[in-house]
């Protein structure tokens, strides 16, 4: 095993698709996709936990819902958040799209994921083509759905397009809530794709900046938020912030702070 990006080589592969690396630095195990910076982290005493801090700003979408039952995941990566999930949501299921086969394959066999588990459905396929299909023939409706496409490159084009958005608002339960991933310093990206969520959830979404990181987490709801409904969760969120170990308090806060217009409008006595 040799030394790389300061850690121990585990595993590496090449496909059509592109490099995959799974190196270990301590307790840490991360993938990478051959460059340096880090798709996925794990630590290998805990593997439930979230390591990365744009994944812990994800979880914001439970400020929202609280008790989500059916999860839709774009974008598999190590499985973090899915491992999240089931570890403090037992009774959930979830549905995961990864289009990349080496992935699913490194996921299971480094990073925990359970190949096995009933609760865990992972579909090799393309994530725009798959919610599209779920949205015109199929009934789903889902109470969370995380979008975390990102590879070497950037976020997967297809998942950036309008009608992806139209079809993910169109999959979700009557309280459900998209988190999306985007990359905050690329501004005519980010202002391409938060317009396009906004057209598909008529307004109703916020954005969370990620602390000393370049990653915005974009929230989008199908129920509109009031002041009431503020106050009545924020107890909750103290608690699920000790449960998660996560801190769902500062995203509260923040995102009340960073939609200060947002918040304007709909929070008016």
């Amino acid at each position: 095993m040799r030394l790389y990006y300061g850690g121990v080589v585990v595993h590496q592969a090449q496909s059509d698709d592109g490099m995959i690396e799974v190196v270990d630095l301590g307790d840490t195990r991360s993938m990478h996709f051959g460059t340096l910076p880090r798709q996925s982290s794990m630590s290998l005493q805990t593997p439930h936990t979230l390591e990365l801090t744009y994944t812990q700003a994800m979880m914001a979408c439970l400020i929202i819902n609280p008790n989500p039952k059916r999860i839709l995941v774009v974008g598999l990566g190590g499985g973090s958040l899915i491992k999240f999930l089931l570890y403090h949501f037992p009774e959930c299921h979830i549905d995961v799209i990864e289009y990349r086969q080496d992935v699913i394959d490194a996921a299971q066999t480094y990073f925990n994921v359970p190949k096995n588990d009933p609760r865990i459905t992972i579909h090799h396929d393309d994530g725009y083509l798959f919610v599209q299909q779920c949205y015109f023939q199929d009934d789903a409706q889902y109470d969370l759905l995380l979008v975390d496409a990102y590879d070497h490159i950037g976020m997967a084009a297809s998942v950036g397009v309008q009608a992806f958005f139209d079809a993910c608002a169109g999959l979700l339960s009557s309280t459900g809530v998209m988190s999306i991933n985007l990359w905050g310093s690329d501004h005519h990206l980010f202002n391409q794709s938060m317009t396009r969520i906004n057209n598909s959830f008529d307004g109703r979404t916020m954005v969370l900046p990620v602390e000393n990181k370049g990653n915005v987490i974009g929230l989008a709801m199908m129920q509109t938020v009031t002041q009431a409904y503020l106050k009545r969760i924020k107890p909750i969120v103290e608690q699920q912030e000790v449960q998660f170990n996560i801190d769902l308090t500062r995203s509260l806060q923040e995102l009340t702070r960073q939609n200060r217009s947002f918040i304007s409008r709909l929070f008016s006595s």
